[in-house]
């Protein structure tokens, strides 16, 4: 095992312990090696006893692996290799579930967005749609290796480098996160006003404007240097929808050198 597995904070119930017996008795044994503890792969974010969890259960028990695995990778969410057959049946139910409205409990109100993060991981959940993504499977599979690990690794990284850097587990789960944070956000862009930030002060709002208005004319623009006065940050308006989209799907995450990046964000 890896030393993530057996670090002190991971340790597994024995629930959890005869939960993943069942699992290999029932579902014919692991496909592979798993590159995160087993125990972390068991699913229980839904009750199985309920009525309606057991009936839909039963119609994927009915369904050949084969059918199962590819119904949940056409969902986006993709199969681990080590992911067992029960395993991967429970995933199924689950995303099923989820997608028809009909999880137990599904009639609570959405959370609103905070006004403000109090971690660089809570903003990733709401401002990453693809991190947000991966913390939703990682809790659909009781992954929770991977999410102690997304947790420290975006709030302080080197602290998470230096407690469990230097096994698989470690690796496959960081290039997973790096790879949903560095996603491009596909914005809804409803009207022609945006926000921005990450252009050099230097450039002025003269220069700004004349970058913006490349996509379209302005109805208005107001620019500001930010406090540690290395960068720009303001609003436009532009008359048309098209000019703010294009402009965000050009500019939005740009990487401008020195550590800066563009962000353009649709109001």
């Amino acid at each position: 095992c890896s030393t993530l597995a057996w670090h002190p904070r991971y340790m597994t119930s024995a629930a959890l312990i005869c939960a993943a017996a069942a699992s290999f008795l029932v579902g014919g044994g692991p496909r592979a090696p798993a590159a995160l503890p087993r125990a972390g792969r068991i699913i229980a974010a839904i009750d199985y006893k309920d009525p309606a969890v057991a009936a839909e259960f039963q119609k994927v028990q009915e369904r050949p692996i084969e059918l199962v695995e590819a119904e949940i990778e056409k969902s986006g969410v993709p199969v681990p290799p080590s992911l067992n057959e029960m395993d991967m049946r429970l995933m199924l139910v689950e995303l099923r579930m989820r997608k028809a409205g009909t999880m137990p409990g599904g009639g609570k109100a959405a959370p609103k967005k905070p006004a403000s993060y109090g971690s660089k991981y809570e903003e990733a959940l709401w401002e990453k749609p693809a991190f947000k993504r991966l913390i939703d499977d990682y809790r659909a599979r009781g992954n929770t290796n991977a999410l102690n690990l997304a947790t420290e690794y975006l709030n302080s990284p080197r602290q998470a480098a230096d407690r469990y850097a230097g096994t698989g587990a470690y690796d496959e789960t960081v290039a997973a996160i790096d790879a949903a944070m560095s996603a491009k956000v596909e914005q809804q862009v409803t009207s022609g006003r945006v926000a921005f930030g990450g252009f050099p002060a230097a450039m002025g709002e003269a220069a700004i404007r004349m970058t913006l208005e490349g996509f379209g004319p302005l109805a208005s623009l107001s620019v500001d240097v930010s406090d540690d006065g290395l960068s720009c940050r303001g609003a436009a308006e532009f008359e048309t929808v098209e000019a703010a989209k294009a402009c965000i799907d050009k500019y939005d995450g740009v990487d401008m050198g020195l550590g800066t990046t563009l962000e353009f964000k649709a109001l």
